[in-house]
């Protein structure tokens, strides 16, 4: 996208609209816990929880190890060369994460300190937009370029990439919001799905590793800055999109939808959340959706949603009992978990 949109974290713009009951409603929850892990200028959009660590990669080509247990923060990685580190992921015994420029790259960090910088020339003048793995395996998508869409996968860790074998076409003006590193799932070894926005947005799926693609229009305004920005599914059938407009972030409708049947059908969500959102996480059975005023939360999949918190978010994960949010200045949130019964 733009570079006004791929530089989200500069400035929180203020939308037009929004209903006094949406505005006067207030998150319920507390932070019980702040930690700031890195200098006040830099901001996390990838968020990876494992064990006990967080791994966090940052605005600013940093990426960071949080230790749960001892409170120890540690940079692992850092070059003048590479900034904007829009998502990470593990695989293995190694940290990938993703550098979202003119060209895309990524560095495969080793706990040991060791890294080492992937580039292909296929990623030359390709802007990537968010990747998931499932053990070796992993799907990464770019923004077009030629009219189409750039998708990619690995069979051994993130070590050498090939291109999906199924073309996906690309609207004039489409494209992917790299928000979060969230717009990109796969929902088993074979099944990749992303999400796209812009002058369109869609829902593409492949059950076959890329082979083949099924796409389903999504109801979103079109816009430079508006479409959908992050999808979860909590398991092959149930699913959430979140977006919205983030130039106009307390617009609330047609910003978040959900489906029960895989992604084949997409409806409206009963009861929005309450603006733009860039991420969308589940767990326990319990959606959450992040953006610029706040978070909220869903207990039924998606069709009604509440508030959960008040503030300024960018990407979410979660362990046993917290949820975990990034925010300005170097700062991760914790919240104690919905308990849904």
């Amino acid at each position: 996208m733009s570079s006004l949109i791929r530089n989200l974290g500069i400035s929180l713009l203020l939308g037009a609209l929004s209903l006094p009951l949406f505005a006067q409603q207030k998150g319920k929850r507390i932070v019980t816990d702040t930690v700031q892990y890195s200098k006040s200028t830099t901001y996390a959009r990838g968020i990876l929880s494992d064990g006990e660590r967080l791994f966090l990669s940052n605005s600013d080509g940093s990426v960071y190890c949080h230790n749960l247990k001892t409170k120890r923060n540690t940079l692992i990685f850092k070059l003048n060369k590479i900034n904007e580190m829009r998502d990470v992921e593990k695989s293995g015994a190694f940290i990938l994460a993703m550098h979202s420029g003119e060209n895309g790259k990524m560095v495969k960090i080793g706990l040991d300190g060791s890294h080492q910088i992937i580039a292909p020339e296929m990623w030359n003048g390709v802007f990537l937009d968010g990747m998931d793995f499932i053990e070796e395996r992993g799907f990464m998508m770019g923004d077009p370029t030629n009219g189409q869409f750039n998708l990619f996968h690995t069979n051994d860790g993130g070590a050498t990439w090939s291109r999906c074998e199924g073309i996906v076409k690309a609207k004039e003006g489409e494209a992917g919001f790299a928000a979060s590193g969230t717009n990109v799932q796969m929902l088993d070894k074979n099944t990749y799905v992303f999400v796209s926005g812009g002058t369109v947005s869609n829902f593409f799926k492949s059950s076959d590793n890329g082979k083949t693609w099924s796409a389903v229009v999504l109801p979103y305004y079109p816009g430079p800055s508006s479409g959908g920005y992050s999808l979860c599914f909590s398991d092959d059938k149930h699913g959430v999109i979140v977006g919205g407009d983030y130039a106009a972030s307390t617009l609330y409708m047609n910003t978040c939808f959900y489906t029960n049947d895989g992604g084949d059908n997409w409806y409206n969500s009963e009861k929005p959340v309450r603006g733009y959102r860039s991420c969308v996480y589940a767990t326990n059975g319990v959606f959450y959706a992040c953006g610029t005023n706040g978070i909220d939360y869903s207990t039924n999949n998606g069709v009604d949603w509440k508030p959960f918190a008040e503030g300024a978010y960018f990407t979410m994960t979660a362990n046993e009992t917290h949820l975990i949010a990034t925010t300005k200045n170097g700062t991760i949130h914790f919240y104690d978990l919905i308990n849904k019964k």
